[in-house]
């Protein structure tokens, strides 16, 4: 449950025992006894028109008489000589007081209103008199309900708009938080007035942001410059091994060396231009590339062995992209390929366009049925130095550097990529390219 969502559920379910408590405050200590002792007093008031009109002789003086009482009291009253249809309805409430009954009813199911009876007989009978005071009595309840529940609506509408101004100032952080977490280590918050109370958020949040900044800057300036200047000792060492073979040298020695010195090169090749896609300095050399013709050169160069490749693309298929980057990335994931699966493994590469309207985007796929990995190990494939089985074994080679090569140069063309076990075993991995219309 989100943080904005909790407050929302206290805040409202405050404002609902509130309302719940006026309601029990209103109905229960005051309207209830004030009710009741209008109850009261209308029970008197019938009882003393009841036997004002059976004081007289005859019916029409009874009548007669009804009528002054009427004018006098602001009643309506009349006779009702036999018992009325809805005398035995549910809700109706009597009381008895000097030998006459007298009822009140409820309410009709269209609003309207019963009235009093009471009877003009012995012991509750035949005739009955019917009296309809002026005031509703059932009005202030129903009003006072109606007031609660409106206030009550009014309340939670309150109530969202001051969770949302009391949480903007940790939604903001939260959001600049996900995108220096996505890798936009730029990335500052406004950091609001003085005296603001999101202001103490923001400038704690930016001064994180710039120590976080300023490290990560630090080691890939450092990763770079140590990248580059390993290149030429290196190469004193290429030309060593050249001199030793030129002087009799073994040759599986100075092979061996010249084997380790590749090695090292390579990996100072990918740290050099990891560093240099992080710091920006490295341009993409953009151009109309053949995708089919593409991959079936990186395949060839492989060294697959006697894994089965299917190769699906379309020939007519072309990218504006930098050809030897997209180059790196399946001569990457082949490698990987060859390191990590059987050697009877099946390899699959598809590549498909999708459109959707003026957009549209190459995903361009490459699959194995080798062992995957661990579901906990996927979301840190792209991460730099980290290998799903755990080791820095030369079996295997490499040190977790070139699926992070893959995700910063297809982040470079603007598009993305990501790794998922396939169903039926193996390794996908899946990017997305966008085309130029």
């Amino acid at each position: 449950m989100s943080l904005r969502v909790r407050v929302f559920t206290a805040m409202a379910a405050l404002l609902a025992l509130t309302v719940l408590g006026a309601w029990a405050l209103a109905g229960g200590a005051v309207l209830r006894p004030l009710l009741g002792a209008v109850a009261d007093e209308r029970v008197d008031v019938a009882v003393y028109v009841a036997n004002e009109i059976m004081a007289e002789p005859d019916q029409p003086e009874r009548e007669r008489r009804a009528r002054e009482l009427s004018r006098e009291l602001g009643l309506r009253l009349r006779l009702v000589p036999d018992a009325p249809p809805h005398l035995e309805r549910e809700g109706v409430r009597s009381f008895e007081r000097d030998g006459r009954v007298v009822m009140f009813f409820p309410r009709g199911r269209h609003g309207e209103h019963r009235g009093t009876l009471v009877s003009l007989g012995p012991n509750g009978t035949a005739p009955w008199l019917s009296l309809h005071f002026r005031a509703d009595t059932d009005s202030p309840q129903r009003n006072v309900g109606l007031g609660l529940v409106m206030l009550g609506g009014g309340a939670v509408l309150i109530a969202v708009l001051i969770s949302r101004w009391m949480l903007r100032p940790l939604e903001l952080s939260a959001q600049a938080m996900a995108r220096v977490a996505d890798g936009d280590l730029a990335h500052r918050v406004e950091p609001g007035g003085a005296g603001d109370a999101a202001a103490g958020i923001g400038h704690t949040f930016n001064r994180m942001a710039d120590r976080v900044e300023g490290m990560v800057r630090g080691q890939q300036d450092l990763m770079a410059a140590v990248s580059h200047e390993l290149r030429t000792p290196l190469t004193r060492l290429r030309l060593q091994a050249e001199l030793l073979r030129e002087a009799g040298a073994p040759e599986a020695r100075v092979a061996a060396m010249e084997q380790d010195i590749g090695e090292m090169d390579e990996l100072v090749g990918e740290l050099l231009e990891s560093a240099r896609l992080h710091q920006g300095l490295l341009a993409l050399h953009l151009g109309e590339v053949g995708l089919a013709e593409l991959v079936a050169s990186c395949v060839q160069a492989a060294e697959l062995g006697e894994r089965v490749v299917s190769v699906d693309v379309p020939p007519d298929l072309v990218l504006v992209a930098d050809g030897a980057r997209l180059r790196r990335v399946l001569k990457n994931l082949l490698s990987n390929v060859r390191r990590y699966t059987p050697a009877d493994a099946r390899v699959e590469i598809r590549a498909t366009l999708s459109r959707d309207g003026d957009a549209g985007q190459v995903v361009l796929v490459v699959a194995d049925d080798g062992p995957g990995v661990p579901d906990d190990a996927l979301g840190r494939l792209f991460d730099p130095f980290f290998r799903a089985e755990g080791s820095r074994s030369r079996a295997t080679g490499g040190l977790g550097l070139g699926l992070m090569l893959v995700q910063q140069i297809v982040l470079a063309h603007g598009g993305a990529v990501d790794a998922m076990n396939r169903p039926a075993g193996g390794l996908m991995v899946r990017i997305r390219l966008p085309v130029e219309q």
